[in-house]
């Protein structure tokens, strides 16, 4: 069932069980079937503008297959967000374009994670002499591409905050820049593969060799391979640090403030260690890794990823102590012991009864971030609820048996604080590892739905094969072929369903219809539908 047709999902779950009163809406040509949206709860198709099922659903409502009611909940609802909307545009409320910087600049610092630091190179300090190196030290990657591009208020690069006044050879350290630039990854298209550009490769690598420090600063929004780790003295991981991110760099290099951040992926060593790598860009996206996804997969499989889910160093010492568990609540004690103030993430797992062959290792239920001054300790409690124990087979359920509680900062050091049964029932954990009867689909000319896109299409039909070189030719006038907003167009268009460029194009529904007629070798009823007037 399509996520907008699906009432379990839109109103069960999200309205009745969640209590979410507000708007659903679909993204941009995301709609599927415009009438079982209405019953499911979708209230609005955007990007609108366009006739998409209009007439059938006119038709649904005449006929009673629906009810009048499903459309007016959701004009209501559409009705509430606008004049909630118009409350707030009358408002006025001030923006403190500073303060905004300042709090982007906090939130860099805070999500950056600290990979590697041998010989504790980091903290560098303003006595030493740096070299920096990388075009992203002037132009670095801070936000993605597509439809997330924003005009910030206050752009800052490294290299306008960081005194880089010696040559690679004569340097106390070297910095480099380097990271994914925007044809690698945007929205709209996937990645190709998890590797840096080949330049960005020799660059570390050559600097590594003429300079021991050498530490590099990554600007990706992903992990990426990290074949070159071994051959630098300390990596430090900003992501997409936005407007701030050059005053985020120079304070965490310099020790203003220590590096906290933890991974919320694993990096593996290679792409070929991803469950999902031997079947990854097929047509269908089929899960089938099951609940293996990410860090179960790496632990269950025995796989070492480079970094794991939930890593991330500082350049002070944390201690845990005076760990229990005691019915729900599990305590413990965090200590600072290094000379840096700092922040630790303690990470709660649950790994299951040993008898259960077909579940995840263990599994992250609860996490707190503990600012703590040198020599300063915290007690850190959680509480534990049914959820942290429980499977999903036709509802919640726990499976009876013995569960441990592990905790720490460190995924590859974890503590265990003690053991937990919780009352459980007979779960059939074999029948949750079920094998996936996976057919891929092929498009069959004569057999096209509005399901099918160009791209589908076009090997098998002139016509849509002609579609796609206008698709193209339209495109290239607005985006220049070879950047990243050509590829997203591309895919967002030639790539997705006729459905969805009928949807986002506001283009009337007939044309579409017309032309998949014609791909489908129905080549004059194809013509009369597109002469047909709307």
């Amino acid at each position: 069932v399509y996520c907008s047709d699906n009432a379990e999902l839109l109103t069960k779950i999200l309205r009745e069980e969640w209590g979410f009163d507000g708007l659903v809406m679909t993204d941009w040509g995301a709609m599927h079937d415009r009438i079982e949206g209405f019953k499911a709860g979708c209230d609005l198709n955007m990007p609108g503008r366009c006739d998409y099922m209009l007439e059938e659903t006119l038709e649904a409502v005449e006929s009673g297959k629906l009810e009048e009611l499903f459309i007016d909940k959701s004009a209501a609802r559409v009705k509430k967000m606008v004049l909630d909307a118009w409350e707030a545009l009358k408002s006025k409320t001030p923006c403190d374009y500073d303060a905004h910087h300042t709090l982007a600049r906090e939130a860099a610092e805070q999500g950056a994670v600290l990979l590697k630091n041998d010989g504790d190179l980091l903290p560098l300090n303003e006595a030493q002499t740096i070299a920096v190196v990388g075009d992203m030290a002037r132009d670095m990657r801070y936000q993605g591409a597509g439809s997330s591009h924003i005009n910030p208020t206050r752009l800052v690069q490294p290299a306008n905050v960081l005194k880089g006044t010696a040559d690679v050879d004569g340097a106390d350290a070297v910095i480099v820049f380097a990271g994914l630039p925007p044809e690698y990854e945007s929205e709209g298209f996937d990645r190709d593969h998890m590797k840096l550009p080949d330049s960005h490769v020799r660059l570390i690598e050559d600097t590594a060799r003429r300079n021991p420090n050498t530490v590099v600063v990554l600007f990706c929004g992903a992990p990426v391979e990290c074949p070159w780790a071994d051959k630098v003295k300390a990596i430090l991981y900003m992501g997409l640090p936005g407007q701030a991110g050059g005053e985020a760099v120079k304070n965490l290099l310099y020790g203003t403030v220590t590096p906290s951040g933890k991974l919320a992926e694993s990096w593996p060593m290679r792409y070929e260690d991803c469950p999902s790598a031997k079947y990854y860009g097929e047509r269908d996206a089929v899960y089938r890794e099951g609940v293996y996804v990410g860090y179960r997969h790496y632990d269950k499989a025995g796989i070492s990823p480079r970094w794991r889910f939930g890593y991330g160093l500082s350049y002070t010492r944390f201690a845990y102590s005076d760990i229990s568990v005691s019915g729900e609540m599990v305590r413990l004690t965090v200590s600072n012991n290094g000379e840096y103030a700092g922040a630790e993430v303690v990470q709660l797992y649950i790994a299951p009864p040993e008898n259960s062959p077909h579940r995840p290792a263990r599994e992250l239920k609860r996490f707190a971030k503990v600012f703590l001054q040198p020599g300063e300790s915290q007690t850190v409690t959680f509480t534990l609820d049914e959820r942290c124990f429980a499977v999903w087979s036709d509802g919640w359920k726990v499976p009876k048996g013995t569960y441990t509680v592990l905790a720490g900062g460190d995924p590859e050091d974890l503590h265990v604080a003690g053991t937990v049964q919780p009352d459980g029932e007979d779960v059939p954990l074999s029948s949750l590892w079920e094998q996936i009867d996976h057919h891929p689909y092929v498009p069959q000319k004569g057999k096209y739905t509005m399901d099918d896109s160009v791209t589908d299409m076009k090997e098998h039909s002139l016509v849509m094969k002609l579609v796609y070189w206008g698709i193209k030719r339209t495109i290239a006038k607005g985006v220049k072929p070879g950047t990243p907003e050509y590829r997203m167009m591309m895919e967002a268009s030639a790539s997705s369903p006729l459905r969805s460029m009928a949807i986002s194009s506001g283009m009337k529904t007939s044309l579409f219809q017309g032309l998949l007629a014609m791909a489908n070798g129905r080549f004059f009823k194809g013509l009369r539908v597109l002469m047909k007037k709307g």
